[in-house]
């Protein structure tokens, strides 16, 4: 009894202890339970006749179990894998084996557990285990003496030492077996764990035995004043709640960067950013990191910058096909075509008119004229005026009206400010006439008309002569008349 009393004081100070540890690391498991001891499932020999008795495990007469909190243990996990364990059994604990009475039995040490869960989840509601552990042992075997006969009639000696008749009371312990967890809430839980233990130091088995036990499991130590469900020993912001991903610590604007990290932990921004967001300084949506002008708007497409108007035509060069040369927007940024001008210009001399058999001008072509000469000033260029007529008359007639018709009409634009450098005439006589010489005046009307043509190879315009009309020869002066001369009389 006096013994059981100090078993159990030594119990207390082993909890007394570890008070203080229990808060200041993390995390921390206690057991408590009771244990059962069982020499009867002990074969004689060596390690290789460990498990010849393995069946007389089983049988509950075997065991000498002891009461409710009877074991004690107190745990410590290093990582996912691994638990460093003190394990103390304590009890009035007989060996069956020998027939030995109830004896003081205290058994405490470290041990070293594996834990399976840590392969697929550490949190596992089961949690089982390897384990491995070096104890002492106080079990006293002195009142017996050696060699012995256990109940199978195997002789068996106590110590090394031949000459060593009694037991010994303290022991030197190895202890493996296997266990496991199973949490029924995260900080509560029940444990069953079974053990061979043998004692190396003794040249026999007689103080080895299987034991078995079941304990009450309690996590602890674990404190989270953040309230986050993080551990303080874990969270790198143990005041201020946070998210796992970040250690505890919190990510107000939601950007992926936590508070700590971000210069702008209010205002979402990117990781690369440091937490703020990328300025847009000119406005235009394109961040000015992709941004080739960050200071001028401009769209998506060009990178930010605006599209540029090399010829100030206000069509942008990406849209206008003569990006270097003013143009219109009817034209994709382009000058108007001469041949269009040219055309413009015939058609506001359609159906000019002349005097009858002459290459004057009718008052009424006037307006006509004013018209070709605006279009001629604005467009510019080198333009052919090609007059043509009908087929009524001689051929050489009217090549020669035609080309004194074409020149006047050049004289006419000329006179309204269009370039005289531009302006060169021809006349094709009825070359181009379609209308039958024998039609009316009215059908004929058609062949009667006046061709501009846009003349832009600069060599062909050189090379043609300002008109072809012929001059017209000056008549031949008479000779004065002689007079008679007198005779003297």
């Amino acid at each position: 009894m006096k013994n059981l009393k100090l078993g159990i004081s030594a119990l207390a100070l082993t909890l007394a202890s570890t008070a203080f540890a229990q808060t200041t690391s993390n995390p921390w498991v206690i057991g408590v339970g009771a244990h059962g001891v069982n020499h009867m499932g002990v074969a004689n020999g060596g390690v290789d006749k460990v498990f010849d008795n393995f069946d007389q495990v089983f049988t509950l007469n075997n065991y000498t179990i002891t009461p409710p909190l009877s074991k004690l243990t107190i745990a410590r996990n290093l990582n996912k894998y691994f638990v460093l364990d003190w394990q103390t059994s304590v009890g009035n604990v007989d060996n069956k084996r020998f027939a030995m009475g109830k004896e003081f039995f205290l058994q405490t040490g470290l041990g070293l557990q594996f834990k399976f869960a840590g392969l697929w989840n550490e949190e596992s509601w089961f949690d089982p285990y390897a384990r491995v552990g070096a104890n002492y042992l106080r079990h006293d075997y002195s009142g017996l003496t050696f060699p012995r006969t256990d109940l199978a009639n195997n002789v068996l000696r106590g110590t090394y030492n031949s000459d060593d008749v009694t037991g010994k009371a303290n022991h030197f312990t190895a202890a493996g077996g296997i266990g496991s967890n199973f949490w029924l809430t995260k900080n509560f839980g029940l444990n069953l764990q079974g053990d061979y233990v043998s004692t190396p130091g003794n040249s026999s088995n007689v103080a080895n035995f299987w034991q078995a036990s079941a304990s009450l499991m309690f996590r602890f130590g674990n404190t989270d004043r953040d309230k986050d469900g993080i551990k303080d020993s874990e969270d790198a912001c143990p005041d201020v709640p946070g998210l796992a991903q970040f250690q505890g610590c919190p990510d107000t604007d939601g950007d992926g960067v936590a508070d700590k990290d971000d210069n702008c932990p209010e205002v979402a921004g990117p990781v690369e950013n440091n937490g703020c967001p990328w300025p847009d300084t000119d406005g235009d949506t394109v961040l000015d990191k992709d941004d080739a002008c960050p200071e001028v708007a401009g769209p998506v497409e060009n990178q930010g910058c605006p599209w540029p108007d090399t010829d100030n035509d206000g069509i942008l060069d990406k849209d206008d096909a003569c990006p270097t040369v003013p143009g219109l927007p009817e034209y994709n940024g382009c000058p108007k075509p001469k041949t269009v001008t040219a055309t413009e210009t015939t058609e506001a001399l359609k159906n000019i008119f002349f005097n009858f058999n002459k290459a004057t001008l009718r008052p009424e072509s006037e307006v006509k004229l004013d018209a070709a000469a605006k279009i001629l000033k604005t467009d510019g260029g080198n333009y052919l005026i090609t007059g043509a007529t009908d087929k009524k008359g001689s051929d050489v007639y009217n090549l020669r009206l035609s080309r004194e018709r074409a020149a006047a009409v050049v004289a006419g634009l000329e006179a309204r400010g269009v370039n005289a450098a531009n302006l060169k005439s021809v006349g094709v006589g009825e070359q181009l006439a379609t209308v039958s010489e024998k039609a009316s005046d009215a059908e004929r009307m058609v062949d009667r008309k006046v061709i501009v043509t846009a003349i832009e190879d600069q060599a062909k315009w050189d090379a043609l002569p300002k008109h072809d009309v012929e001059a017209k020869k000056a008549p031949a002066k008479k000779a004065p008349a002689k007079k008679a001369t007198k005779k003297k009389k």
